[in-house]
């Protein structure tokens, strides 16, 4: 989760905020009692980041594969352990 951290604490920063939403369909490659594996192409096209001045950001997102792991700890909560996410246009939805 510190990447994500870090990734929202530098765009707060640079005055930069996102509007739109990703739209997410995860599909489990690996389960076990404690562990699930997941695997999605995330739909970034509607999620814009806009600068201060109101314009736009860059290129309005794209399609990242992102793997993630999922572990359930002894507590019974599940928390994400592992979380990669490649870059726009890595997978086609």
């Amino acid at each position: 989760m510190w990447l994500l951290q870090y990734v929202m604490e530098q765009s707060r920063k640079a005055g930069v905020t996102s509007e739109g939403a990703a739209r997410v369909a995860p599909s489990v490659v690996k389960s076990s009692k404690t562990t699930v594996e997941l695997l999605d192409c995330v739909d970034g096209s509607k999620w814009v980041k806009v600068k201060p001045n109101g314009s736009s950001h860059g290129v309005p997102g794209g399609h990242y594969r992102t793997e993630a792991t999922v572990v359930r700890h002894s507590s019974g909560e599940w928390k994400v352990s592992k979380l990669y996410s490649a870059e726009a246009g890595s997978c086609m939805n």
